[in-house]
């Protein structure tokens, strides 16, 4: 664990994912790293699914595997529940967030491509 200044977080890289907190997180939190982290690899099929209309939309056809490389590292912020694909290689000015409701992601709502 360490804090960012660039991104102003405390940051923990693991299993591929970087998860930031704006608060130091307690003791416990690699078991919550560690479930995030499965279950968001278990639905990332599913995660792309609920991009994809905006995607296509944008930048036209790809597969979920091709999405899944240009996607790049996601950031996971805890705190305020949102996923952020910071290093994404569609083009080099958008940044795509989307928030997650639960552990599982099986809630994903307001997709967004800032840029």
């Amino acid at each position: 664990m360490k804090f960012r200044e660039d991104m102003e977080q405390f940051v923990f890289e693991y299993n591929g994912l970087i998860f930031a907190w704006d608060e130091e997180p307690e003791d416990d939190y690699l078991e919550q790293v560690k479930t995030i982290s499965e279950n968001y690899d278990s639905h990332l099929d599913a995660i792309i699914e609920f991009m994809l209309p905006n995607i296509t939309r944008v930048f036209g056809n790809f597969s979920i595997d091709e999405i899944k490389k240009k996607l790049g590292k996601p950031v996971i912020c805890y705190d305020n529940g949102q996923v952020t694909y910071l290093e994404q290689s569609f083009d080099e000015m958008h940044i795509f967030t989307f928030e997650f409701l639960d552990d599982s992601f099986s809630d994903l709502q307001y997709f967004s491509m800032d840029g």
